[in-house]
Formats: C-alpha cells, structure tokens, sequence
C-alpha cells in the first residue's frame, strides 16, 4: 500500500495488528486498470498524488480510513462531476457512496499547510472580558477603528484559540475552522452523527452577538431611534441560524449555541435566514436570552460595509437633531463622506447597481445639508 497509509497503521494510533512487508508485491496485470479492485488501497485515494491523478474513493476505503481511528479527519474538501468541490464530514462522504456517489478526495484537515494560519498559540489577555466587550463594538464610537471588530472572521479565529485549552488540539482546529468556512450551507456539516466538530469551532464559524440594524431602516418619526433607509447591499445574504424560524411550528427559535438547544450545533433540521429576510418579516418568536439565532461571521467585505453604513448614519443622525455643523467639523465631515462615497469591497468585486446608486444618492444628500447647515452658522455665527 502507499506509504502514507502503511506509515499510519504502523502508528499507535492504528488498532490493527500490523507489521512492515519486506517487500509489495506487484499487482497481476488483470488489476492494473483503473477500474479494478476497488477495494485495493491505492496511490491516489488518501495520499498526496497530483490532483490530476487522483482516483475515486470507494466505501472499502472509507472503512480502510476507518480502522486508523484518531487519525480519521473530521472534514475532508471532496470533488464529483456532479457537486463540484465541497467540504464534507467523513460520514456524509460514506452516506453519499452508498448511493453511488463518485467524487475523490482532495485534502483532509490535517492536510491544510499551516503558514497560512498565522499563530499557532492564543492571544492571553488578562481582561477578556473587557477585551470581548470591546472587539464586540459595545461602548465605541463608529469612527474607531475596531468599531464592530467582534463580529468578523478575525474574532472567530480568536474565539476558536482562546476556547482550545489542550496544546495539541489548537492545530487541528484552525484547520477545522478554515475547511467549515469553505461550506455554504453549515447545515451540511451535520453527518447525523454524534460528536462532529469541536464545540470550539463552532464559536469560531458564528456569532451570537446581534446587528445593529438601525443605519438600514427606514426614518420614522422617533428622532432618536429613526434609521437611515441604507441599502443591506453585501450583508443582505449573511446567514442567520436557528431552531425554528416559522411561527407556525410550536416552540420558539434559539441559536444552535444556545443552552435551552443543549449547545449542539448546527444540525440538518434547523432554519436557514438571512439578514434580507430578518428585516422583511416581524413575526419570529425568539428566545429572549439567546435572541433566537447565531449569525455566520462577516467576511471582511461584510464587515466593512457595516462600518461604512453605521459612519453614514452618524452624519445623518447629526443633522437630524437640528442644531447643524460647527463650522470647525464641516471640512471634517465632508472628508468623511467622500471617503465614504470612495467605498469599495474588500474584494474587489465591483460595487454598482441599485444598491450603489443608493448609496452615493444618500451622500450626495447629506452633503448638501452639511453646506446648507455651513451657510445658515456661518463663520461668525455659532451654532445653536
């Protein structure tokens, strides 16, 4: 057998009974083809050949994977004609070949190089408390630059390490964490199993702290609580999870972190929203202690909009109240707004269409009430 699967049978973790061959016999012509003796564990099923020479993965090799134990991953990254590339639990792999599914292995989690992660040990900070409530965005002014910092990709990585206590396991969960962030649908990480990912990852994938909404609903006629009517543009689509979404099922929603749902997890049965549909409709029925869902970490694109939309809001908010700009804040605030105007995604996708218009209608706007509320103080005439 290929030499990363012989050298860990012949690993502890192995229960087989195994010892090294003095040499491998070669295989009779008969089962040289492709298509022969797909029980034979072969180059190009688990090990690292060329994706280009990679062959099907077939349930007698699941079962071979099974015998190593431990050394089983949790998460493996999957090819097929028919589904693409996916990340997928080992027994969904194995459900899905009972089937007929005919899909290779790509990588497993253990297969991920680590000089893409970064730290392999937590940050320690001697108040993480004050530290968590900080990144969160409580008690900061939207100008700062960690403004809403707890709710991004960055704070879950930190999550995921600053809740990993065993040394060995701070590894493998980065690279859980990395592959689960690759998967669509979290749901499909359920394989109906018992265990799965490592509670730790889960913190690490969502966040059961809330959006602030405020700078995307429409003005009413509530000064102080009134909202600017921002497009959602790129969090529009961010994943919300929950229990139960419907209000004709019996029993309110909590987050799958929550501790009335046990603190299981995303599993297959539970609802899939997004932030769209959460200002579309008011008839949830949410636990009070929980808020009724865990929202999926925001991508850095995510994250930037949600700090440019509540900046905006600010403005706004401030020539709401009447009194206008002094003329000492006037340069400042217009620099912001055209800083603001200038804003692109992260990723360099290109930021048009309606949403956009929307947008740069709103500063446009504001930039007019900024030069009225500068000629009516004027140079020498103090705000009110």
């Amino acid at each position: 057998m290929p030499d990363p699967v012989a050298e860990r049978l012949l690993s502890p973790v192995s229960s087989l009974p195994c010892s090294p061959a003095a040499a491998a016999p070669d295989l009779p012509e008969r089962d040289r083809g492709p298509g022969r003796r797909p029980g034979i564990v072969r180059p190009g099923v688990f090990d690292d050949t060329p994706v280009f020479d990679r062959r099907p993965v077939t349930l007698d090799h699941i079962r071979a994977l099974r015998t190593l134990g431990p050394g089983a991953d949790e998460l493996y990254v999957v090819f097929s004609a028919s589904g693409g590339a996916e990340v997928l639990p080992l027994d969904t792999v194995e459900k899905r070949l009972a089937k007929g599914w005919l899909g290779v292995l790509i990588a497993g989690a253990r297969d991920l190089p680590g000089s893409v992660f970064g730290p392999e040990e937590p940050e320690h900070s001697s108040e993480p408390e004050a530290g968590e409530a900080q990144l969160s965005g409580c008690g900061q002014g939207v100008h700062d630059p960690n403004f809403g910092e707890g709710l991004g990709l960055a704070e879950g990585t930190r999550r995921t390490l600053r809740q990993t206590y065993a040394t060995e396991d701070w590894n493998l969960n980065l690279r859980l964490l990395a592959l689960a962030r690759g998967a669509h649908d979290l749901r499909s990480l359920d394989a109906g199993q018992p265990g799965g990912l490592p509670v730790e990852v889960w913190h690490g994938l969502l966040t059961e702290d809330r959006l602030d909404l405020l700078p995307f609903q429409q003005s009413g006629s509530e000064r102080w609580r009134s909202g600017s009517g921002l497009p959602l543009g790129p969090l529009a689509a961010v994943q919300l999870y929950t229990t139960n979404a419907s209000p004709l099922v019996e029993g309110k929603g909590h987050s799958p972190l929550c501790r009335h749902a046990h603190e299981r997890a995303v599993v297959a049965g539970d609802d899939l929203l997004t932030v769209a549909d959460l200002m579309a409709r008011a008839d949830f029925d949410w636990c009070s202690k929980c808020g009724g869902y865990a929202m999926r970490r925001l991508s850095d694109t995510q994250l930037s909009y949600y700090r440019a939309a509540h900046r905006l809001h600010e403005i706004k908010r401030r020539l709401d109240r009447g009194s206008g700009i002094p003329d000492t804040e006037t340069s400042t605030v217009i620099a912001r707004l055209d800083e603001l105007a200038a804003w692109q995604p992260v990723d360099e996708a290109e930021w048009c269409g309606s949403d956009s218009w929307q947008w740069q209608d709103t500063i446009r706007e504001l930039r007019r009430r900024v030069a009225r509320s500068h000629a009516m103080t004027g140079p020498d005439e103090p705000a009110s």
